[in-house]
């Protein structure tokens, strides 16, 4: 029984370590998204990360980028499961989202995740939710919840918001693991 348990550990090892060289290198290819409901949304442009006053921007980010993966999950568990509609808000209320799309300082001292991509509306029968640009944000009067903000793709003035209760942290926590690993932070 042992000696079968060894086997299989051993065989998943073994077949880990087929992406890495030999020369310890591991080799990094864009492979495509599974087909889902998302598989026709549109290529991601920019990916908008600040924390305080420091707004870092990646241009075409890879989808399989952890902070991507979770923005992604959790607009899907906001609106889906979770998230109260708080209702559609005007750009103009918020004010982090009237400054450019440029790494940099901000004059806001705001925590959010801006998913810039093209407008998607979908097909006849696809369940999902005609959108621009998504957003993840923290508000300082509710510091404990996250915000969802989906941008309306034929009025872009216009957000859907979510309120997810309790996320404030986590959210807090996803941007800082990623700007530590991506920026050194």
């Amino acid at each position: 029984m042992k000696k079968c348990i060894l086997l299989l550990i051993l065989l998943g090892i073994a077949s880990g370590c087929s992406a890495v060289s030999s020369q310890g290198e591991h080799h990094h290819e864009q492979v495509p998204a599974p087909q889902s409901e998302d598989s026709q949304a549109a290529e991601v442009e920019k990916l908008v990360v600040q924390r305080g006053h420091d707004r870092f921007v990646f241009e075409k980010p890879w989808r399989c980028m952890g902070i991507l993966v979770n923005a992604e999950d959790f607009y899907r568990f906001a609106y889906r499961r979770v998230g109260e509609e708080l209702g559609v808000t005007n750009e103009r209320e918020l004010p982090f989202l009237q400054e450019k799309l440029e790494e940099g300082t901000s004059q806001y001292d705001d925590t959010y995740i801006r998913i810039v991509q093209k407008p998607f509306i979908p097909e006849s029968g696809v369940n999902e939710f005609p959108r621009k640009d998504i957003v993840i944000y923290l508000d300082p009067q509710n510091p404990t919840d996250a915000f969802v903000g989906v941008q309306d793709p034929h009025n872009l003035d216009e957000w859907k918001i979510y309120q997810v209760k309790d996320y404030g942290d986590w959210v807090k926590k996803v941007i800082d693991l990623y700007l530590a690993l991506h920026t050194g932070l």
